[in-house]
């Protein structure tokens, strides 16, 4: 099998998207990692989603990387290769095309999956569950269609790299291609769209809000390359496929690699030296961890939890008084030893001798012990 010199513009613009964006998508998941190890945060479906979808992702360009070296992606027209190279390396390209569309399927939709996961831990909003639910389920069946469509588009399937079958026939691939990367779009949409409504109705500083709208929103950038992928399809020819698909092959390999990086620039708040567990600075997991009730759980409109005023797992007897004390007792409480509270608050400065003391016993009570 020959290979082709690096000596064209777009071998090489090929080749440098496909290398820097695989290692940019990898690092980012990295990131996304040790961020989590930052904040002590166990690894969830979002987290696996998105190594699967990186994953993906890289073998993607690596058969992009592949196509340029052995089945001259970029180095000129199919005529003037089949004259130097003769027509082995046109197959191959034919046959590295089938794959190259699973692997930009199987690496959006593992992406696409991960972010709504996501939501569903940080936004506990009954509408926008059932709104992430519904486009999980469209993302599936957009990416049994495309692999079906990759399967089925040639009959026989050997067809795609063999055009001396007698009696095959092979549909349009290029609409095949372009309705496909519609379908991407407008779940891209769909999945851009959906946190901005519960963002935009936190209770918070406005520049915060605008700040979490903005990393949220960034998935814009995603939108703006599916949009230009497909819009570069349209010039793809596969009568003279080594010539008009590097364009083609570079945005359907950044697409995937940017989707991954972008999905994991939430995650990364740990790194900048806070411990959140969530972009959001909270959980729904973490505001529920301090409580043992097993009973059913109320979520207000807004995604929040109202919590009882009982809810710590220690709490001080008799809790039936409404008691005050000065802030000088109490700071003395909270700073001494559990076991010295009686003396803390027996100890109060300021008091007289000669005066009358009203004395509280407390008594520190474990729930978990009864």
């Amino acid at each position: 099998m020959p290979v082709f010199p690096i000596k064209t513009h777009d071998q090489k613009a090929v080749l440098g998207v496909a290398l820097s964006f695989s290692i940019l998508a990898v690092l980012a998941v990295a990131l996304r990692l040790t961020a989590h190890a930052i904040a002590h945060k166990p690894w969830t479906v979002s987290d696996y989603l998105i190594i699967v979808a990186c994953t993906f992702a890289v073998g993607l360009q690596s058969n992009s990387i592949t196509g340029v070296f052995q089945a001259g992606i970029g180095y000129g027209h199919v005529a003037d290769i089949a004259l130097e190279y003769g027509l082995e390396p046109i197959t191959t390209l034919s046959q590295l095309i089938i794959p190259l569309q699973f692997l930009w399927v199987l690496s959006l939709s593992c992406t696409k999956a991960s972010i709504l996961f996501l939501y569903l831990k940080i936004f506990p909003i009954p509408w926008l569950v059932w709104c992430s639910y519904a486009t999980m389920s469209i993302i599936v069946a957009w990416t049994i269609a495309t692999i079906l469509a990759g399967c089925l588009i040639c009959r026989p399937f050997a067809y795609n790299w063999d055009k001396t079958i007698v009696g095959g026939y092979c549909g349009d691939q290029v609409t095949s291609f372009t309705v496909t990367g519609i379908i991407n779009l407008i779940t891209d949409a769909m999945v851009l769209l959906l946190p901005m409504y519960p963002l935009y109705q936190l209770q918070m500083a406005t520049y915060k809000k605008v700040i979490l709208i903005t990393v949220f929103g960034l998935g814009i950038v995603t939108c703006v390359i599916s949009a230009l992928r497909i819009s570069v399809l349209s010039t793809m020819d596969f009568a003279d496929i080594t010539y008009t698909i590097p364009k083609a092959n570079i945005f359907s390999g950044l697409e995937p690699c940017l989707a991954v990086v972008l999905a994991c620039i939430p995650m990364m708040r740990p790194l900048l030296g806070r411990s959140a567990a969530t972009p959001l600075g909270s959980s729904k997991t973490r505001v529920n961890s301090g409580s043992q009730s097993t009973g059913p759980k109320v979520v207000g409109e807004d995604g929040f939890e109202r919590l009882d005023d009982d809810t710590n797992r220690l709490w001080l007897r008799p809790i039936g008084l409404q008691h005050r004390a000065n802030a000088s007792a109490l700071g003395d409480t909270m700073h001494g030893d559990i076991a010295g509270s009686q003396e803390s608050l027996d100890g109060r400065r300021g008091l007289n001798s000669g005066g009358i003391k009203v004395k509280q016993s407390f008594e520190v009570s474990d729930r978990s012990a009864s």
